[in-house]
């Protein structure tokens, strides 16, 4: 069956907020990526609604049908419903905590310790053994915050542009690293979307456009593939 079988549909799509990855709806590669995927896609005749909106709300809105794509989503995070598209880029979660204090480099050193985590961020099931304490909070700074003022020892999220050089923090050996992608609903017209999504950016890659996107971005594109290449 042809991949533009549904594309007389007005598709919606949702980005959520990556610190230097999807910062606005223009800002960022991954939101450029997105913008070119669209362009490309509405010369075919497709029609989107794109949007960008809290972690919390996105999955929300997914998880109840409401949404078409979503992006960036984890691969292999079971914690989402839908199916996967092709792999975009990398990205790695490590610990953050002080420098005046040893880095953490596993979950294991995470026991007996108060750990804080942003609501709407992938938590992996080794983070729910019963010794470690998760403080969940509503935004990064909150999080922190809280290791400066020593209500926390730790602090849980993807390594991003607006904190791996944060002053007074240090991070240790990604505890996670997963690719990400475009999330589409488990429907026929999702399997056509995602094929659409993907023969797509197969093309933007092919011919250049994704390696010029993130050219832009050469810090950002260490940090997701190469964090222990970074200098603190």
């Amino acid at each position: 069956m042809d991949r533009h079988q549904f594309k007389n549909k007005e598709y919606q799509v949702i980005l959520g907020p990556v610190p230097g990855y999807t910062d606005s709806l223009k800002k960022g590669p991954g939101s450029l990526l997105t913008q070119e995927i669209i362009s490309r896609l509405e010369k075919d005749g497709y029609k989107f609604q794109l949007r960008m909106v809290p972690w919390a709300r996105a999955n929300k809105l997914f998880n109840a049908g409401e949404v078409d794509a979503l992006f960036p989503e984890l691969i292999l995070d079971d914690s989402q419903n839908g199916m996967t598209g092709m792999p975009v880029d990398m990205a790695s979660q490590v610990v953050f905590n002080l420098k005046e204090r040893n880095k953490i480099n596993s979950v294991d050193e995470l026991y007996n310790k108060k750990v804080v985590f942003v609501r709407g961020i992938m938590k992996i099931s080794a983070l729910l053994h019963p010794s470690i304490k998760l403080i969940e909070v509503n935004a990064p700074d909150q999080a922190f915050n809280m290791l400066l003022k020593k209500r926390a020892d730790a602090y849980i999220n993807w390594i991003t542009l607006d904190n791996y050089n944060r002053e007074g923090f240090q991070y240790g050996k990604p505890i996670v690293s997963r690719f990400d992608a475009y999330r589409f609903q488990i429907t026929i017209e999702g399997a056509k979307l995602m094929e659409a999504f993907n023969f797509t950016l197969g093309m933007i890659i092919k011919d250049g456009t994704y390696n010029k996107i993130f050219d832009k971005y050469k810090v950002l594109n260490i940090l997701m593939t190469q964090p222990e290449a970074v200098t603190q």
